[in-house]
């Protein structure tokens, strides 16, 4: 069932928002509600109270009526994605068991999709909170107690997937090695161009690491950047790959260092526009690691299809255009994310269908 739940904001009027059946067999042309949630544990569905944004956390739920309704898309809403999670039985989890509390996850203006069905694929943990404008969920939902999930316009359950906005995309081809294993030693710094970087780039603690316009094909490789040390790029893509199929590399940005990367814009004449790195390969035993904190300022998308992330990034001064594409991702640290990305070349999936049965007020 389709928990649907179109939120307003304080004080808005009672038209709501409206909701456009796509199939005229079994309802009326639209669906308009307004809602607070006021809570549920587990798997558990949501309660109304209108004239309030919404946030959930760990009480206990309210019966509501079900309605049979025709498939239907969110009328208007405009494409604005952050964060993604591909896979159809994977995770998204907001905190770490015993390691961190109170992670906080900020999607300002911009909204979550979790593709996976699982019962409990989201969750949050020891006091997590999540906040976007839209969160789209194709399974349920497990909030632990002291955790808030909230959305300004809408939250719903059990929704039919997103498509992946970069599907089509192709590694560009190449050949040779521009440079081999690339290591800059401790407290250097150095600027390197774009080319073929056979088993990968690492970053040790203490230098800096600044890169040219252009695509970087890391082969057979990992891009690590130690604590202390510094990557910066404006026009940068880079793209961890294998020629062979096999041997993909792993992306480690540790604590404490310091990422600046920006990708190409439209139109750019290096690169590849919107996007700041890529894995590609679908290892799914495979870990990429985004653990730079406040000091990790990737704006474009991270596209990561086929791979479990960790991440902990962003920051409200430096991150303006930011997106997160994995096939399931953890978040284990606080965590900003900013969908201004006009001009940026980025992509985003068309707003979900509603699946045939949906819970409403």
């Amino acid at each position: 069932m389709a928990a649907v739940v179109p939120i307003s904001r304080p004080h808005a009027s009672a038209a709501g928002l409206r909701y456009k059946i796509a199939a005229s067999a079994l309802a009326a042309s639209a669906v308009i509600a307004l809602a607070r949630l006021t809570g549920f544990g587990p798997g558990a569905e949501l309660a109304q109270n209108p004239l309030h944004q919404s946030r959930v956390f760990g009480t206990l739920p309210r019966q509501l009526q079900t309605a049979r309704v025709a498939a239907a898309t969110l009328e208007g809403s405009s494409r604005y994605t952050c964060v993604m999670a591909l896979g159809k039985n994977g995770k998204l989890s907001i905190g770490f068991r015993e390691r961190r509390r109170d992670v906080a996850v900020s999607l300002t203006a911009c909204d979550l999709y979790n593709a996976s069905r699982e019962t409990g694929s989201t969750e949050l943990l020891d006091g997590a909170s999540l906040s976007a404008r839209n969160i789209f969920l194709s399974g349920g939902y497990a909030l632990s107690s002291g955790s808030v999930m909230t959305a300004s316009s809408n939250l719903a359950t059990r929704v039919s997937a997103a498509a992946n906005p970069y599907a089509r995309l192709e590694v560009p081809a190449y050949t040779g090695c521009t440079r081999t294993r690339y290591r800059l030693e401790e407290r250097k710094t150095e600027t390197i161009s774009s080319g073929i970087y056979c088993g990968g780039i690492e970053v040790a603690g203490g230098a800096t690491l600044n890169l040219d316009p252009g695509t970087y094909i890391l082969d057979r490789g990992d891009f690590t950047v130690s604590g202390n040390s510094t990557v910066n790029g404006t026009g940068v893509t880079l793209v961890l790959t294998s020629r062979t199929g096999s041997n993909y590399g792993t992306v480690d940005i540790r604590a404490g260092a310091t990422t600046e990367i920006t990708a190409p814009a439209l139109g750019a004449t290096a690169g590849i526009p919107g996007i700041a790195i890529w894995v590609d390969g679908d290892q799914q035993a495979a870990n990429d690691t985004f653990d730079g904190g406040s000091s990790q300022n990737i704006n474009g998308a991270i596209y990561l299809p086929g791979r479990q992330v960790n991440y902990s990034g962003g920051s409200p001064p430096a991150t303006r255009c930011s997106q997160l594409i994995a096939r399931a991702i953890t978040f284990t640290g606080s965590s900003y994310f900013r969908h201004d990305c006009r001009g940026a070349g980025l992509s985003d999936p068309d707003p979900p269908l509603l699946l045939a049965e949906q819970r409403l007020f």
